[in-house]
């Protein structure tokens, strides 16, 4: 029979000591064994997708006088995108979680929210008169808001009366509304995590990376914010401005929010700042650091970005575009929809992803609390503008940013509809890594052109305001390929972890055909291979196999007209997912990184990005030369040797002829007996982005107009 301290103990369950002691430690599977569930909710005590858990967690109890319920929260600081705030009610001698994804009977739709700053204290005050609704579908006696835990609220009315309320950690609870209500919230944090998420700095007030407002089930909201500000300090917001004028601190600034959203970037504070109309938009840079000259760069790379991803995806939805280089901000770049914040060393520089998100994460919201498919479709949308933006030669381009993809071993803990931030660092690999990989392939699969047509109507027919899935997208894919019959696709590749292991044997080749067998040491899945072959002559083509035209046992035959192969190359570029050696490539990028600079002094205005370190030209091994070879002779030979025609400022490769005041051109050059080294000519005031070309032509900002890329160094061939 139990003891009567025994059947207490197992009656109220764990204690506070208890549950702290093993949060401190991040003991997930003691922890597990108090779940009412499987205990997989504490999985993200051992580290999330964005380090949350970095600054350690405690768990605190509270018991709301307006419910009989009783709640502990674990809870840690917080940086935007993770989870951290885990709720659970006591049940028993057990421990039931409360997700995110759980719904809750209220539903936020629009903010209005009045800000004040006290940046000698770090402190931040906010009023915000949040319109809700009552989810009647859901029975709920209490209610439940989330900030980050910084935040603490002094008071909730409805309006006319206080509203009651308690609140452990970022969890706010009150009791669930019987009508619809705008309730007014006030609060204020102390904002100290620079490098991670918001810090306040005397001229600085940052919030990015920061959940600064309330949260319900993270759903998208409108929202309108008046900040008060000293009159020299810029105002960095999302949507569109409405206006600014004089107050007694210095100038009262309101932004407009029109587009619902999930996740809210806000800065402010003593900046240098440049504006500038390019293509219909406003174009706005903010720096501490950067001079007004590097600026200035970044408008054009950014007008290009949008106008290629508007054609491709979509009308952008605002009047201005932004980018923020942040002293505070950590972790490299950050969305915002209408502006993007980088850290400190990013910029100028050309970035498809943060831009991108206006379309992934702002018009299409994803949550993050199921899967990362807005970062997947992010990193898609970098190759994709750097093979098809038009910019020089489509071509060359392509060969030069291929897509490589990349396994993982965590690739195999989660598969893409179930690796939410719940589920840790696997969640970023799986988001950023594996998601981007597979969209290639169904690119592949489908043609680009018939994949940016499927994503517009995506864009077109969400209902706004209303977090898109993978599902969404699916499903527009299948009714618009019906004949490629792509669910199995997305049966393998999202529904089921892992990755590719497969190979290809038993080649042989009779007139017109080439025959062979795949052998899979994974489970199966469908997917595009690449097959190149090489003739007697060294020329190369490729086709493509699809996975499902094999047969049972992996054989297959492909018909081959008008070329006769001698060597065969399997998925050389590895342009798969699947487990194989990574292609490797002589680049420009690469070599040149590690090459010592001789700069010649009759061109001080080539390369202006490179820092000269040798003062003169002898072993030309490892050294890049930057100047002409009217002035340094020893270039003349390896202009020659580097497909380059030199005459005065006028350069030709290729058939393309550039001026060199105006653009260049760089190349790796082969010296012999392994041996190399780079040439430089022409102007160009940012690094030459050649992706894994080995010579090109670029614009003054280094972006590629022509290029060649060398076949896979490592590439073996098969048999047959």
């Amino acid at each position: 029979m139990l003891s009567l301290a025994l059947a207490l103990y197992l009656q109220a369950g764990p204690s506070l000591d208890t549950l702290n002691e093993l949060a401190k430690k991040r003991d997930a599977k003691a922890l597990a064994s108090f779940s009412i569930g499987d205990g997989s909710e504490f999985k993200i005590l051992r580290g999330g997708a964005y380090e949350v858990g970095r600054f350690g967690w405690k768990v605190e109890a509270f018991e709301p006088k307006f419910t009989k319920s009783k709640f502990v929260v674990f809870t840690t600081p917080l940086t935007s995108q993770d989870t951290g705030e885990l709720l659970f009610e006591r049940v028993g001698g057990k421990l039931k979680f409360i997700s995110e994804l759980d719904p809750e009977p209220i539903r936020l739709a629009h903010h209005k929210l009045n800000m004040t700053l006290s940046p000698e204290r770090k402190e931040v005050g906010i009023v915000d008169e949040v319109t809700t609704t009552v989810q009647r579908q859901v029975k709920a006696e209490v209610a439940t808001f989330r900030f980050s835990p910084c935040y603490k609220v002094s008071s909730i009315t409805d309006g006319t009366s206080p509203v009651p309320f308690q609140q452990v950690g970022g969890i706010v609870i009150i009791p669930t509304p019987k009508v619809d209500t705008r309730f007014v919230i006030t609060y204020n944090g102390t904002v100290n995590l620079p490098q991670y998420a918001g810090s306040i700095l005397p001229n600085n007030v940052s919030l990015t990376n920061d959940y600064w407002y309330p949260l319900v089930n993270r759903w998208p909201t409108t929202y309108e914010l008046t900040v008060e500000h000293p009159a020299e300090w810029e105002v960095i917001a999302q949507g569109n401005r409405l206006d600014s004028k004089p107050s007694k601190g210095g100038l009262q600034t309101t932004y407009k929010m029109d587009l619902p959203a999930i996740y809210w970037s806000f800065t402010i504070g003593k900046m240098r700042h440049i504006e500038t109309d390019l293509d219909g938009l406003k174009h706005h840079v903010w720096s501490t650091n950067l001079n007004e000259e590097k600026m200035r760069y970044q408008p054009r790379f950014n007008s290009h970005i949008l106008g290629f991803f508007s054609r491709s995806f979509g009308a952008y939805p605002f009047k201005q575009w932004g980018s923020l280089d942040s002293p505070t901000y950590g972790g490299g770049a950050l969305e915002a929809y209408s502006f993007a914040t980088y850290g400190e060393g990013w910029l100028p520089d050309a970035d498809p992803h943060e831009p991108s998100h206006t379309w992934f994460g702002g018009i299409l919201p994803n949550t993050y609390l199921k899967s990362f498919w807005n970062e997947g479709f992010a990193v898609w949308s970098e190759g994709l503008y750097e093979r098809e933006c038009a910019l020089g030669s489509t071509e060359d381009r392509r060969a030069a940013f291929v897509k490589v993809c990349n396994p993982a071993e965590d690739h195999n803990d989660a598969p893409l509809m179930a690796s939410g931030v719940s589920i840790g660092g696997a969640a970023s690999s799986l988001g950023y890594g594996k998601s981007g990989d597979v969209l290639s392939m169904l690119e592949q699969l489908i043609g680009t052109s018939n994949m940016l047509e499927a994503i517009k109507e995506w864009v077109r027919i969400h209902p706004k305001g209303t977090p898109a899935e993978w599902e969404e997208f699916e499903a527009i894919i299948l009714r618009r390929n019906q004949s490629l019959a792509l669910k199995d696709f997305f049966d393998d590749w999202f529904r089921r972890p892992g990755y590719a292991q497969v190979s290809l044997t038993g080649l042989s080749y009779a007139p017109g055909k080439l025959s062979g067998r795949l052998k899979w040491t994974s489970p199966k899945f469908r997917m595009p291979l690449e097959i190149w072959m090489e003739n007697a002559t060294g020329a190369r083509q490729s086709v493509m196999l699809d996975t499902k035209e094999c047969a049972e046992d992996g054989s297959f035959t492909i018909s081959i007209l008008g070329f006769t192969p001698k060597k065969i190359f399997f998925d050389p570029y590895r342009r798969a997912l699947r487990a194989g050696p990574t292609p490797r490539f002589d680049s420009y990028g690469d070599l040149s990184q590690s090459m010592k600079i001789y700069r010649d002094p009759a061109t001080p205005l080539y390369m202006t990005s490179y820092e000269s370190s040798a003062t003169e030209l002898g072993d030309l091994d490892r050294v890049l030369i930057i100047g002409h070879p009217d002035s340094t002779p020893k270039m003349k030979d390896l202009c020659v040797k580097a497909g380059f025609s030199v005459k005065g400022q006028n350069l030709t490769y290729r058939g393309t002829t550039i001026d060199l005041t105006k653009t260049g051109a760089v190349a790796i050059v082969d010296l012999g007996e392994g041996k190399r080294c780079g040439i430089a000519l022409g102007k160009c005031d940012l690094a030459p982005k050649l992706g894994k070309a080995h010579v090109g032509l670029v614009d003054d900002l280094g972006r590629m107009l022509r290029g060649a890329t060398r076949f896979p160094l490592n590439a073996s061939s098969l048999p047959l």
